[in-house]
């Protein structure tokens, strides 16, 4: 495949994982925000990461995804495109609704169907990913995957603070919706192409059929899609249980989810009772976002490179250690609640949680790769990671509102630490 063509097929991807974040950076970042703004507890608050659960559970359909799909859209389009429109749906409803207390089940309600579809249209990313990059290609494509869906949450969740101070709650998720048609638009002006028999790294028949020798994937960069001719054994998660290394790639990704998030997600919540005003709740967020974006992911890819994923996880877990520290600090008052202090802290914990992510998802694509169910495997991996993410913030949460949020911040120093050392004993294989 050509340059351009190349080139058009990141653009894409990187906007179908954009619009996959959104839903999510409503839900648990901007909805929680302006809910505690106007009073409600934190008890409460507690169970809006729950919105997120199809993010957790996606590994029970996804073998249907990678299974079943139409000849004529292609067998990812046929996915993506009907998820694309239900996330478009649910945001222009919430955009004329409004987010408020009086209409909290109603977005809650429509929030948790977005994050449904943008789940299961996730699966149907990964997979189209993993079968199409491989190499340094494929580090990249990995950078585009974190940052595309970490700029989205941003988007979603402090860019929609922001946004609101200006135009309007439903001004700003009508300019989130817009970002979501327009990856729906590329993806329906691409067309998935046929693949020959030869992919992931084995000859592969007709759903059922044995699969043949190993080939070499040394020479292409890209691949085109797979056919219902040339399609591979049918995906399963008993498959993925019984590949080497599958448990241990999970739980890695479940301890840095809980790390990452622990680490300075229930920040936004803290400097609303610190006094701070929403816009500027939105601000420290927009800009760990940036840092996530370039520094963190960007940064993380080129740390893959030079001292692998392996290497790149553990600095990134470090830093997200390095910044519950420092809101620990601010919760016991060891060290003053300024801005400069909060900056400081969201800085470090956003380039951990992109660093982390761009080397724990390499590793889980270059797992992926070796097999033959790219999207089983790469979900039930993503799977584990939200699994931790969900969990944490509900339960630091829920620790802040039982014992204050120095117990909160605690936590993700000690999950830290506890990943740090998993990392250095069980993921042994250089990444």
């Amino acid at each position: 495949m050509n340059r351009i063509a190349n080139g058009r097929l990141f653009i894409m991807i990187g906007a179908l994982y954009f619009s996959q974040g959104i839903p999510l950076g409503v839900a648990m970042e901007a909805l929680p925000t302006l809910l505690r703004r106007d009073g409600a507890p934190l008890h409460a608050l507690a169970w809006l990461p729950l919105v997120g659960l199809p993010w957790v559970l996606k590994f029970l359909w996804a073998p249907v995804v990678d299974n079943r799909w139409r000849p004529a859209a292609g067998r990812r389009r046929s996915w993506i495109l009907p998820m694309q429109c239900v996330v478009l749906a649910c945001l222009a409803a919430v955009a004329v609704s409004g987010i408020s207390s009086a209409s909290a089940a109603w977005v809650v309600g429509l929030m948790a169907l977005a994050s449904l579809a943008s789940a299961t249209q996730d699966i149907a990313t990964d997979g189209l990913t993993a079968e199409r990059f491989e190499g340094q290609a494929l580090a990249r494509a990995n950078a585009v995957q974190v940052g595309g869906t970490m700029v989205g949450f941003f988007a979603g969740g402090p860019g929609c603070l922001m946004l609101a101070g200006h135009v309007g709650q439903a001004g700003a998720l009508a300019l989130l919706a817009a970002v979501v048609a327009f990856s729906l638009l590329m993806a329906l002006g691409w067309r998935e192409t046929a693949l020959p028999a030869v992919a992931q790294g084995a000859v592969v028949g007709p759903p059922g059929a044995p699969a043949g020798p190993a080939e070499s994937r040394s020479a292409p960069t890209m691949t085109p899609a797979i056919t219902p001719a040339s399609s591979p054994r049918r995906a399963t998660l008993a498959g993925f249980a019984r590949r080497p290394g599958a448990w241990a790639l999970a739980l890695a990704a479940f301890l840095s989810a809980m790390t990452a998030v622990a680490g300075y997600g229930l920040s936004k919540l803290f400097l609303v009772d610190a006094g701070w005003a929403v816009q500027d709740v939105g601000r420290i967020g927009m800009a760990g976002g940036i840092v996530t974006v370039l520094l963190g992911c960007g940064g993380g890819a080129w740390l893959v490179g030079r001292i692998g994923a392996r290497g790149a996880l553990a600095l990134g877990l470090a830093a997200s250690g390095a910044a519950a520290l420092a809101w620990l600090a601010q919760a016991q008052g060891w060290a003053p609640p300024h801005a400069a202090m909060a900056y400081a802290a969201q800085g470090l914990g956003a380039f951990g949680a992109g660093a982390a992510s761009v080397a724990l998802m390499t590793l889980a694509m270059r797992f992926a790769a070796g097999g033959e169910q790219a999207g089983t495997d790469m979900t039930a991996v993503q799977s584990a990671r939200d699994l931790g993410e969900i969990l944490t913030s509900s339960l630091v949460t829920a620790l802040a509102a039982q014992l204050g949020y120095a117990a909160g911040f605690g936590g993700g120093l000690l999950a830290a630490a506890v990943t740090l050392v998993f990392v250095a004993t069980a993921l042994r294989r250089p990444g």
